[in-house]
């Protein structure tokens, strides 16, 4: 019995070895030497130091010497940006209920029903983007996956809100740490988030009021009459409470009294000229603090928004070309009926020159995905090469979305005593051989596994993740059976054996160990890469471990990463 508690304090001390590695892998003191340095705000500084001490830039400059108990790193070769901030983002939140009868919701006001049908669910609420009580930052529950997507983009940070809805709640300023919870978010509430869509998810989709445009206007209208005659009763009663009726509580109109306070701002997501002119109308009639969200037809706005004097979010998530002539801004110039390649062209250019508009205009911005993050590097170079300054855009993916979500302070340049959220390239990141190698978030570094080199096939021909290093391009490599694999730490060495099934290009199974066995979850074969996750329980925690790997014949590597206590290597071979 001894003898076998001490075995399983020796795996326990193993496993906390692995799970638990040193401060390389968490915050601590780090030192980025030798690399060049986009500070944003003060320059460029072509060759110097970044200390970073327990999630904080402690010191930045040409000068700068590595602390004695720093971990340095050598960046030759490599720029440092400020982390990328994204202003329009749902990470984290459930998906919104789908209409009955498609998109247009015309199932009679299926948007209604199926918030309805999905508060059935256990641990579930309904929302038909009619809250403006709504808190983000209490429903967060991001996965391991969607984190690490957005952050392998340069993003560091993500203004997390609901897509849809007249009101659709206040949102919440989301560190892209591989765990994030209510403690961790950077700002909450933000904002609170308005737009046009009604109940039945569209204008005229659904028999509930407000479905349509009119209706949505006037609902919005008159709650913000309704909060502003809650907020005089509330003073009241406050003022003299004796003998004065206690107003009646109504948790939506409570959190609509900052916003027509002005101590709230209001984010009204408005993309065409119309929309930007509606929301700034009603911004006026209640003194509201006022962002535009989207802005894709800001040119054609260009009088109201300088008269405004307030920055705008603008969403870059362009059509692509084979959806422009179809898209409702394609009207921005005219062409004759059968020139469908030239409105394609024409479509495109107008789009894409919108932030470059803005900015000889004078109106402040930050650019945005639109909630197509992947794309938004490719859609910001477009909207550099229509016409937008480099370091404009830099700016506004940057110290400008800082400024606008109320963080500037903290985030957004690479100055002392702001975060350390910082991207390491290789390459201009925003020309187009840009590559993200490294991204920290709170001082946490996470690598940016970069694509697998190609395998040579016969005759030296070479397969990326399409082959699979056998001479068969486009074949999933068959993963099947038993292998062993050791991940290497810096304090020990850690064994597991994993029995695989394979399903084409899909696969499962478990990984054993000689603390216990576990599931194989998500396993996808693209070519020779490999990638799954699984989950384990430490004191009482369920931690997620991800893996991404390459398999040549019998043989495989690749890395496993177990949240915030860092990403290790492992290597293994596949039993005969």
């Amino acid at each position: 019995m001894r003898r076998a508690s001490k075995r399983a304090a020796w795996m326990c001390a193993a496993l906390t070895a692995f799970l638990a590695p040193p401060a390389a892998a968490q915050e601590g003191t780090w030192a980025l030497t030798n690399v060049r340095i986009e500070t944003v705000t003060h320059g460029v500084i072509e060759r110097g130091t970044i200390v970073i001490r327990d999630g904080l830039i402690v010191a930045v400059g040409a000068d700068v010497t590595a602390p004695a108990d720093a971990r340095v790193l050598d960046l030759s070769g490599r720029t440092v940006f400020p982390g990328l901030i994204d202003l329009t983002s749902s990470l984290g939140l459930p998906a919104p209920p789908t209409p009955a009868g498609g998109p247009g919701g015309g199932g009679g006001g299926g948007g209604a029903a199926a918030a309805a049908a999905a508060a059935n669910q256990p641990g579930q609420r309904a929302y038909v983007g009619l809250e403006p009580e709504r808190l983000v930052a209490d429903e967060l529950r991001p996965t391991a996956a969607d984190i690490k997507a957005a952050r392998d983009l340069g993003f560091t940070v993500v203004l997390s809100a609901p897509a849809r809805g007249a009101f659709r709640g206040r949102s919440a300023l989301v560190p892209l740490r591989d765990s994030v919870t209510t403690r961790e978010v950077v700002r909450s509430p933000v904002a609170l988030h308005l737009g046009y869509q009604g109940i039945g998810g569209g204008f005229g989709g659904g028999s509930r009021y407000p479905a349509t445009l009119l209706g949505v206007i006037a609902y919005e209208r008159q709650k913000f009459y309704d909060a502003r005659r809650q907020s005089m009763l509330l003073d009241r009663y406050r003022t003299n409470p004796r003998g004065t009726p206690r107003p009646p509580n109504d948790e939506a109109l409570d959190a609509l009294i900052p916003v027509v306070k002005g101590e709230l701002p209001v984010f009204f997501a408005a993309s065409n000229e119309n929309e930007i002119r509606r929301a700034i109308d009603i911004a006026h009639e209640f003194n509201l603090k006022l962002t535009i969200v989207g802005a894709a037809e800001g040119f054609r706005a260009l009088d109201v928004l300088q008269a405004e004097h307030r920055p705008v979010i603008v969403s870059v998530d362009y059509p692509r070309s084979t959806d422009v002539t179809g898209w409702q801004y394609r009207n921005a110039q005219r062409h004759p009926s059968n020139d469908s390649a030239a409105a394609d062209s024409a479509g495109q250019r107008v789009l894409q020159g919108n932030p470059a508009a803005l900015m000889r205009a004078g109106v402040r911005f930050a650019l945005a995905s639109g909630g197509r993050a992947p794309d938004f590097l490719a859609n910001v170079r477009k909207a550099i090469a229509a016409g937008l300054p480099r370091d404009s855009a830099l700016a506004a993916m940057t110290i400008r979305a800082a400024e606008i979500a109320g963080v500037a302070e903290q985030l957004g340049s690479i100055e002392a005593g702001k975060a350390a959220n910082l991207v390491v390239s290789e390459g201009d990141l925003l020309g187009d051989s840009g590559k993200v190698r490294m991204v920290f978030v709170d001082g946490i570094r996470y690598p940016v596994d970069p694509p697998p080199a190609p395998a040579a096939g016969p005759g030296g021909r070479r397969f990326g993740r399409g082959g699979n290093g056998q001479g068969q391009p486009g074949e999933a490599a068959q993963v099947a059976g038993t292998w062993d694999i050791t991940v290497t730490t810096p304090n020990t060495s850690y064994p597991s054996t994993l029995v695989l099934t394979q399903n084409g290009s899909t696969f499962g199974g478990t990984m054993s160990t000689e603390m216990g066995s576990t599931a194989i979850n998500g396993g996808s074969i693209e070519g020779r890469h490999l990638i799954w996750t699984a989950q384990i329980q430490i004191q009482g925690q369920e931690t997620a471990l991800s893996y991404s790997a390459d398999v040549t014949g019998n043989r495989i590597t690749g890395n496993v990463t177990a949240g915030e206590m860092g990403t290790f290597p492992f290597t293994g071979e596949k039993r005969p």
